[in-house]
């Protein structure tokens, strides 16, 4: 896949005391990287994923205490077994540092799943980024907020996570808060983008393992189907050459 140079403006919104969205205030650093194109699994998907938004414009919210970040969405399944947000790594974070996704169905309330990743185990570049937690049943049609945090790393040394600039998701939105002591506000009510780059799971995911391998989406297929279907192995085996 071809390489372009994009890029990366990382945004970490600032605020000490309890203050409206007109005035938080924002640190802007501005970097050159290198970047492939997001990774789809298109087959893979077929199989699993509920929702998702994978649109990127090369920007990322800032994965650093004391900020969170939040993405609705409206799930048509009735489970949800995982998710998985599109990440990168921005200079030399500290390590490890330990990632945190809550699923809830009000931004203010209990976690319904909850699953941490450790940088130091799960390599981090520019990457999809999967959290699986225990399976939970979900309502369609209701509004459920993929909720993550970083315990370290500051600006310009931190972890963010990809967004795009204009709405690419109808069913849902970005959220930010800037600390403990704040509301939270969407990213389009903060100025910055729209929709986090983010897939649901309503079915177990094939690659557990923290990133998702984007080198052969075949093979995902092919032991999709021979998980679910053990007896169409000997066809397998002779359609691919075993």
């Amino acid at each position: 896949m071809k390489k372009k140079i994009i890029g990366i403006v990382v945004l970490m919104l600032l605020a000490t005391t309890v203050v409206s969205a007109a005035n938080i205030n924002v640190k802007e650093i501005k970097n050159k990287i290198v970047d492939d194109e997001p990774y789809e699994p298109t087959l893979f998907d077929w199989f699993c994923v509920d929702q998702k938004q994978t649109h990127t414009d090369g920007f990322g919210i800032t994965l650093g205490p004391p900020a969170t970040c939040a993405q609705s969405f409206t799930p048509k399944k009735d489970k949800l077994t995982a998710v998985s947000l599109y990440i990168f790594k921005h200079g030399t974070p500290p390590e490890p540092v330990h990632i945190t996704v809550s699923i809830r169905d009000n931004l203010t309330g209990s976690d319904l799943a909850t699953k941490t990743i450790d940088t130091s185990v799960v390599s981090i570049k520019y990457t999809w980024v999967m959290f699986d937690f225990e399976d939970i049943s979900i309502t369609p049609g209701d509004t459920y907020f993929i909720v993550c945090s970083g315990d370290g790393g500051a600006v310009p040394n931190v972890y963010c996570w990809f967004y795009s600039n204009s709405s690419k998701y109808s069913r849902g939105e970005g959220w930010y808060k800037g600390n403990q002591a704040i509301d939270w506000i969407t990213l389009e009510q903060a100025g910055y983008g729209a929709d986090y780059c983010f897939k649901t799971y309503f079915r177990k995911p094939l690659d557990r393992s923290g990133t998702i391998n984007n080198e052969n989406p075949i093979s995902h297929w092919v032991l999709f189907m021979l998980r679910r279907f053990p007896n169409a192995f000997p066809i397998l085996k002779q359609l691919i050459g075993l």
